[in-house]
């Protein structure tokens, strides 16, 4: 039962992150831990966390386009990996789907309940009730923070039984297919993060620290460590130059 409170608490607190301030701390690289912690196994969250930290790296909002719900996702997944001994490939299998229906559960909520609260908002904005406004604010939020955490708990708590059963009736080659998926989905996430920002100032950059790794075998910590200096090198050398007004704009890559 403490576990299961606990569980509720922790996705209470992520859900509420676009209320405290978008600090990055709902991720799967963040939840996995503190989820292993819970269940009294600290290195197998930290393991599935950063496992799926890696497969939803480029699971972001795009204007009204909402991606699935890394935060269920990660702290279910998370979790029925740890209680039912499947490690990274079971969060795999569960993460996905979780996070598919708790957006389902978000959609509803924001398409009802934050649309009928929005024209309310704007019906304070109109007469100048700026407490009214904010009173909106927060109902918006724990209008759905808290019904998400209870379901979350609850899934939590009875689902267990459920998630072994179907994991038990997945075949063995679908598993390994899914620890074969495991190490190509970091290739995925870094790639969709790299066609957002590639262009022609930093594709070299790109490749000068793919050619340190594959060439010199330098490990990531001395990548990052000689990104860094160039950054500031780069950073001393242009912050004194002027701007010019009607500079080439051709920055695709």
């Amino acid at each position: 039962m403490v576990e299961t409170l606990l569980i509720g608490i922790l996705a209470l607190i992520m859900n509420m992150e676009s209320f405290l301030g978008y600090g990055q701390f709902s991720r799967p690289i963040v939840v996995g831990p503190l989820v292993g912690l819970i269940l009294g196994d600290f290195q197998t969250g930290l393991l599935v966390g950063a496992s799926l930290e890696l497969a939803f790296m480029g699971n972001i909002t795009i204007g009204g386009a909402l991606p699935p719900d890394i935060i269920a996702g990660g702290i279910l997944g998370t979790a029925f990996a740890i209680t039912t001994n499947t490690g990274i490939e079971g969060a795999l299998v569960l993460a996905l789907p979780i996070a598919t229906l708790s957006l389902l559960f978000k959609n509803v909520m924001y398409i009802f309940a934050r649309g009928y609260l929005s024209h309310r908002a704007d019906a304070y904005a109109d007469q100048g009730d700026d407490k009214g406004v904010a009173r909106m604010h927060v109902v918006a939020n724990l209008i759905y923070t808290i019904p998400i955490a209870i379901i979350t708990a609850l899934t939590f708590k009875f689902g267990g039984e459920v998630v072994q059963s179907i994991l038990a009736a997945i075949p063995a080659f679908v598993m390994k297919g899914l620890s074969v998926a495991t190490g190509l989905l970091p290739a995925l996430g870094f790639a969709m993060i790299t066609k957002m920002i590639m262009n022609k100032k930093v594709a070299p950059y790109f490749y000068i620290g793919f050619c340190l790794s594959a060439y010199l075998n330098i490990p990531v910590l001395g990548i990052a460590v000689f990104a860094t200096l160039i950054a500031l090198l780069v950073i001393n050398n242009t912050k004194d130059e002027p701007v010019l007004a009607g500079g080439n704009k051709d920055e695709e890559f």
